[in-house]
């Protein structure tokens, strides 16, 4: 997928000198900010062991906030999200910097002005309803994406769209310490919008901590059969969560593989 880059500098000693990104409805995977911070005019160069997120409030006053990444040059990538691009509109953004000893930084606003598009769904030209279209081929040949958690009142979400096979890095302070992890909790498409065929792949890695494994929280459990009838307990760092459809049932089959090393042979 071509890729859309707009290079930023956002000075943190300034007070609201509006910058302003503009951006296209419906695009998604495409489009991110380039950003590097001054200090009074002095380059800040970014720890690469810090957590960056981009806060984001649309224009009927939802919020979200997105994880960004770190390069060794001290620049910092920022996605331009589904979530931030799905409606016609401005967003009001600023982004925050976390280290490890717990200090935080925080820029001066911008915007990024979301242009109506003419097209702006999932559907192109040739896709047919209830039958495998163009979209439909075009995602099942698609390479891992990577999945970003979406922050909103304190929780993480992992909101996968179906047919995708993600991968999920719950490393750095952004998820957790050693005292403790973030509350992460994953959403799956409702079954109102599922025909056919449908499944989700996570493939996750959340390094083991003191306080032990990531606790998933299982979202709506409730709506899901899981393997074994019971919750799945995370008790490695690295696991799959497989996600398949039962239109039978009218709900999402879940289950987890967990890897470990394996012990050497006697």
């Amino acid at each position: 997928m071509a890729q859309c880059v707009t290079k930023m500098v956002l000075d943190v000693s300034e007070r609201d000198m509006m910058h302003s990104v503009v951006a296209r409805q419906g695009d998604g995977r495409c489009r991110s900010i380039l950003l590097r911070l001054l200090s009074y005019g002095e380059l800040l160069r970014i720890e690469e062991n810090a957590a960056v997120v981009l806060n984001v409030k649309s224009a009927n006053e939802q919020s979200a906030a997105f994880a960004g990444e770190v390069h060794a040059d001290g620049s910092v990538t920022l996605p331009l999200t589904a979530w931030m691009l799905r409606e016609e509109g401005v967003l009001t953004c600023d982004v925050s910097i976390f280290d490890e000893a717990g200090g935080k930084l925080t820029t001066p606003p911008f915007e990024i002005e979301v242009m109506a598009s003419v097209m702006p769904d999932d559907s192109l030209p040739g896709d047919d309803e209830g039958e495998g279209g163009i979209t439909a081929e075009i995602v099942q040949q698609e390479r891992m994406l990577k999945m970003t958690p979406t922050l909103v009142d304190d929780i993480y979400f992992l909101l996968p769209e179906k047919k995708r096979h993600y991968s999920l890095d719950l490393s750095g302070p952004l998820y957790g310490n050693d005292e403790g992890w973030r509350r992460v909790r994953l959403e799956l498409p409702p079954v109102g919008t599922l025909d056919q065929d449908n499944w989700i792949v996570i493939s996750c890695h959340a390094p083991l901590r003191p306080c032990g494994a990531v606790p998933i929280d299982w979202g709506q459990a409730g709506e899901y059969n899981f393997v074994g009838a019971a919750l799945p307990e995370i008790v490695t760092g690295d696991f799959d969560i497989i996600c398949t459809f039962s239109n039978a049932a009218r709900k999402w089959n879940v289950g987890v593989i967990q890897y470990a090393q394996a012990e050497a042979a006697v």
